[in-house]
């Protein structure tokens, strides 16, 4: 994501690197090792960080997947972090410069609070799910970690049609369901299935079949893969139109990542859905080709 910026002009470019840093920050702490202090802390016994843990605990009623000693750490992380973001949307100033240059991103181009509230959410939701249901239950996710990015960045980019806010979040979808496709195993072997219970289960893949490394010699993992992406491509589709409803100087950074998941999927779909071999990436030819084809095309080809 971060190299797509480089093209954008110059105050849309600071501000998507102070988003970015936001995302980066965030998951870090909910999927990472990364540590914030909370304020005045002198450390992991100081009473005001205490307080806050026991704020967590009664506040959580819900049974997490994860380790509880890592959850009670990782929610209080987050709740501070929520805190900070309070400064970007009020008259306080935070000492921490992620907080300092999101404040003026939010306030100069208008973006709701609730989209970046919900990307932390949607964190926090790997700390109490480890499967997903229905589809339906995966799109309440997706949203939350990924159309909400999206839906930031095309008030970074500007728009007038308001339908392109609902490109927006299939953008997100998109990707994101791109994200779980290729990542099966990887996620399995946390103990995570994200894709749909009851999707591999019209095809008769358990979730033991998942966890245990059983779904590249699975008869139904090729079918359920076809059927997957086809749903996958629905959203491309719909993210695509988003490309029109910018202004030209602003297509080349949505574009460019919308052109490497494209290529993702397409890789996937040319190895029947063998995610298990190797992690389906570009090299770095494949990048390089793929990002002058989209730059010609959107910035110098004047039908688009």
């Amino acid at each position: 994501f971060y190299h797509s910026f480089k093209y954008l002009p110059d105050e849309q470019r600071r501000a998507m690197c102070a988003y970015y840093a936001f995302c980066r920050r965030a998951d870090d702490i909910a999927d990472g090792d990364y540590r914030d202090l909370f304020p005045g802390s002198s450390g992991p016994k100081d009473e005001e960080a205490l307080e806050y843990i026991d704020r967590i605990e009664e506040m959580i009623q819900r049974v997490p997947v994860v380790d509880r000693t890592s959850f009670i750490d990782k929610m209080s992380q987050l709740f501070f972090f929520r805190k900070k973001l309070s400064t970007a949307y009020n008259d306080l100033a935070s000492t921490d410069p992620i907080f300092l240059a999101l404040k003026d991103t939010v306030q100069k181009y208008h973006i709701p609070r609730i989209h970046l509230d919900d990307l932390i959410a949607g964190m926090e939701d790997d700390f109490f799910q480890d499967r997903y249901e229905t589809f339906e239950d995966l799109y309440r996710y997706c949203y939350r970690v990924a159309s909400t990015v999206g839906l930031v960045c095309i008030d970074i980019y500007g728009y007038e049609n308001p339908k392109a806010r609902e490109h927006a979040e299939a953008w997100g979808v998109f990707m994101q369901l791109v994200n779980i496709l290729r990542d099966v195993q990887e996620d399995a072997d946390r103990g995570r299935i994200y894709l749909p219970i009851e999707d591999l289960a019209r095809h008769g893949i358990q979730p033991e079949d998942v966890l245990e490394g059983r779904l590249q010699k699975h008869p139904g993992w090729e079918p359920f893969v076809t059927e997957f992406i086809e749903r996958i491509e629905v959203y491309r589709d719909r993210a695509l139109d988003l490309l029109p409803m910018l202004k030209p100087k602003m297509r080349f950074s949505p574009a460019i990542m919308m052109g490497f998941y494209r290529s993702i999927l397409k890789k996937i779909r040319r190895n029947d859905g063998d995610v298990f071999s190797q992690r389906v990436k570009l090299n770095k030819a494949e990048k390089l080709t793929l990002a002058l084809s989209i730059y010609i095309r959107h910035r110098f080809l004047t039908f688009f």
